[in-house]
């Protein structure tokens, strides 16, 4: 098992790819239920603990196998959709871990009346590298250039916050 989180932990570094995780079904459910469980603390602090709160991660789950899916698969490179996707779920969980305890400083911020300044910027920084990190994998996964992965990876960020956006609560 700590191989396998050393494993996801070197992707996030960029040290490794995709084609470095075992071409598993089995790895590639255990991935994925690790970033559904990682996703539900920042959503709980969202959305509370509500059918939104799951609706939502049901989405992002989706809205990331379908994209990713649908790319590998007009590109010729299908045979490497699972060891993709266990690199994105792997890679998102422990994103996601480091993401919630600045979502709670930020929302314990806010309530009390005091700057979030160092939480947001740290949700900033943790946002563009999990880009980054997600750039690597695609542009491994397509075996292209970083440029490539880059693109892909922000016009899934942009895809996914739109989508996302339907489902916060109203301003105000």
């Amino acid at each position: 098992m700590l191989a396998l989180l050393d494993a996801f932990f070197q992707i996030v570094l960029r040290r490794r790819g995709p084609e470095d995780l075992p071409d598993s079904a089995f790895l590639l459910g255990l991935a994925f239920a690790a970033y559904v469980i990682a996703q539900l603390p920042v959503a709980g602090l969202i959305f509370g603990v509500t059918a939104t709160a799951a609706a939502a991660i049901a989405v992002d789950c989706a809205l990331l196998a379908g994209v990713f899916w649908a790319l590998l698969l007009f590109t010729g490179h299908a045979p490497r959709y699972r060891q993709t996707l266990t690199a994105l779920a792997g890679t998102g969980a422990l994103l996601a871990l480091a993401q919630a305890p600045l979502v709670f400083l930020t929302r314990l911020a806010n309530n009390a009346g005091q700057s979030s300044a160092g939480p947001s910027l740290g949700l900033l920084a943790l946002l563009l590298w999990s880009i980054i990190v997600q750039a690597h994998i695609t542009s491994r996964a397509l075996s292209s250039g970083y440029g490539i992965g880059l693109a892909v990876a922000l016009g899934y960020f942009i895809l996914s916050y739109g989508v996302s956006g339907m489902f916060m609560p109203p301003a105000g």
